[in-house]
């Protein structure tokens, strides 16, 4: 009797030590009991598809089961399946559809960004060859204007020298009109001067004198 009971015991625990998962069947609500039979307390309400850890399996058809929370208990193995239920898988499928299309949303607004940028990156070249081109007739405006402004302060001293030697001639002239205008009033003084003496002889002359 003690054989049968430890090999009893031995199978139950089996697995143990290496516990693999699986799921329970396609229903609504299974029953995890604290023992190997209807009679012992249940201890949780497990639902369809809910993934569980096989600890091990009894000769009676019962296997000792662990959530993922750590609570541990009895549930008939043929409950037990090794792949999640259809309903779950198809909602496991669609749930992944619905991320495979929310990544090609996302890929489809990467690449319209993409385009944006390559965009605005032509935008952006075109408007530094610009900025280049205007920088480029800038530079050679202040070249010109410096240019001009050497040319433009030479013609301001040839004017200037101009001016100074018009003043000169200008001086001179009024130097010469003055000693012409002096001679000539000198002359009409020595002139008024002298036409009475010359009268006077005349006079003399003609009188028999």
């Amino acid at each position: 009797m003690r054989v049968l009971i430890t090999l009893l015991f031995f199978v139950a625990f089996a697995g143990a030590a290496e516990a693999e998962t699986r799921y329970i069947v396609d229903q609504a609500k299974l029953p995890m009991r604290a023992g190997q039979s209807t009679g012992h307390k249940i201890v949780r309400m497990l639902s369809s598809g809910t993934a569980v850890e096989l600890l091990g399996q009894s000769a009676d058809g019962y296997a000792h089961i662990r959530t993922a929370d750590g609570k541990e208990g009895w549930i008939l193995s043929r409950y037990l399946m090794n792949t999640p239920a259809a309903r779950d898988r198809l909602a496991q499928f669609e749930k992944e559809l619905n991320q495979l299309g929310e990544l090609k949303k996302r890929l489809a607004a990467a690449e319209s960004d993409r385009d944006n940028l390559r965009g605005e990156k032509d935008r952006i070249e075109a408007e530094l060859a610009l900025l280049k081109k205007a920088s480029a007739e800038t530079a050679e405006m202040l070249e010109e204007n410096r240019s001009l402004k050497a040319d433009s302060a030479e013609a301001k001293r040839a004017l200037e020298e101009y001016r100074e030697n018009t003043e000169d001639l200008t001086n001179s002239a009024h130097q010469r009109w003055f000693m012409l205008g002096g001679g000539a009033i000198l002359a009409g003084v020595l002139l008024g001067l002298l036409l009475p003496y010359v009268r006077v002889r005349r006079k003399k002359r003609w009188g028999g004198y």
